[in-house]
């Protein structure tokens, strides 16, 4: 007889302690539950309850998972496998008399940044309350599906820690407010701990929750030449979708995304590289830059090739450039002084007029103010 699937068979709850709670893996995670007669393997179906799993471990509270689906397991250690499907709930006791569900109605629990900064393994997503600290840059990026979307880096904290958010397309955000922001995915690269807004993404502003714990990113603005330059150039369909390498002297383009052929004045450009940047001091700096600061930077014709935009920067004067993260956030002309010379450097004019008896009469010396860019 056919074994039946966890789907169909009775669902109860068990109790005991979790451990070994492991990394979200694509739709599941693992971990054991050890209880009275044993431990048994549990399988979630639910990533996003993983935090609560988590904590639960870390705190080592008695839990109660609800709804489950039992099946004996297939390792002769352990006697019945659990599987925690999307029906099912945990609860647990902290202390005596004081239980929690993390099972909300109105939805995810908010964690705080601390959490995520010192959590070992990150799930894959959470809801944060935070105050909008900074914004470190703006500029577009691909995602999974192929889409050229707009994307803005925030510096954001809560009352225990503060890290990098990345907020995708636009959204009506105030630095220095605060938001709830639901469904929002946790990355770590390069040992740094990050946020990234999803699809599923909601960000509501919220009264402030307390003093913020928070350290800007610096900012430097330095007087420079602009010695070198690489420049490409991104074509984007109406729709977002990242084009391969066209011409847009043809009248219409390809999308192989939307299946669809469209004029040429409907594509859009975009344009980012870097440029390597001579201080004062003679260092050089190579600093990313977005098509947002290209385009307030230089006058770009729509025809214009990234050599075109490559020669315009070599061809400006020393500049001043603001730099944050290793990103060009602003460039702008070097600020003119206008200095007043000292009266002992101001020139004396000495005009001669018409000769009298006296002999040579001259006017009174006239001082004249000069002032110099």
């Amino acid at each position: 007889m056919a074994e039946q699937s966890p789907a169909k068979k009775i669902r109860k709850q068990v109790k005991g302690v979790l451990c070994d709670v492991s990394p979200v893996k694509d739709t599941y995670f693992d971990a054991v539950l050890q209880h009275e007669s044993g431990n048994s393997k549990v399988t979630v179906f639910r990533p996003e309850d993983h935090m609560h799993f988590h904590n639960a471990e870390k705190t080592r509270s008695l839990v109660t998972l609800q709804d489950v689906v039992l099946q004996p397991s297939m390792e002769s250690s352990r006697g019945m496998d659990v599987f925690y499907t999307h029906s099912s709930k945990l609860s647990c006791v902290r202390n005596l008399g004081e239980a929690f569900n993390y099972s909300f109605s109105s939805g995810p629990q908010a964690v705080q940044l601390s959490e995520l900064l010192n959590l070992h393994t990150n799930p894959k997503r959470v809801s944060i309350n935070a105050k909008i600290i900074q914004e470190v840059c703006r500029g577009n990026g691909v995602v999974w599906d192929g889409q050229n979307l707009p994307k803005t880096e925030y510096t954001v904290a809560d009352t225990t820690g503060c890290m990098s958010l990345t907020v995708w397309c636009e959204h009506s955000i105030t630095v220095g407010e605060w938001y709830n922001i639901t469904n929002v995915s946790v990355r770590e690269f390069r040992g740094e701990t990050s946020l990234s807004t999803t699809k599923d993404t909601k960000i509501v502003s919220i009264p402030s929750q307390g003093t913020a714990a928070a350290a800007q990113v610096p900012t430097e603005t330095i007087r420079c030449d602009i010695i070198g330059a690489n420049i490409k150039n991104h074509i984007i369909c109406p729709r977002k979708h990242k084009l391969k390498s066209m011409t847009l002297s043809s009248p219409t383009l390809y999308c192989i995304s939307c299946n669809t052929h469209y004029k040429s004045t409907a594509i859009v450009m975009n344009f980012s590289g870097h440029l390597d940047l001579k201080s004062e001091t003679g260092n050089v700096v190579k600093a990313k830059i977005e098509d947002e600061v290209i385009r307030s930077a230089l006058t770009v014709d729509p025809t214009a090739s990234p050599k075109d935009i490559i020669k315009s920067f070599i061809a400006l004067p020393a500049m001043q450039i603001t730099i944050r993260k290793n990103v060009i956030v602003k460039i702008e002309d070097v600020p003119q002084k206008t200095e007043i010379k000292s009266e002992d450097e101001l020139p004396i004019k000495v005009e001669p007029v018409e000769e009298s008896d006296c002999g040579f009469l001259f006017i009174s010396q006239v001082r004249k103010r000069k002032f110099t860019d």
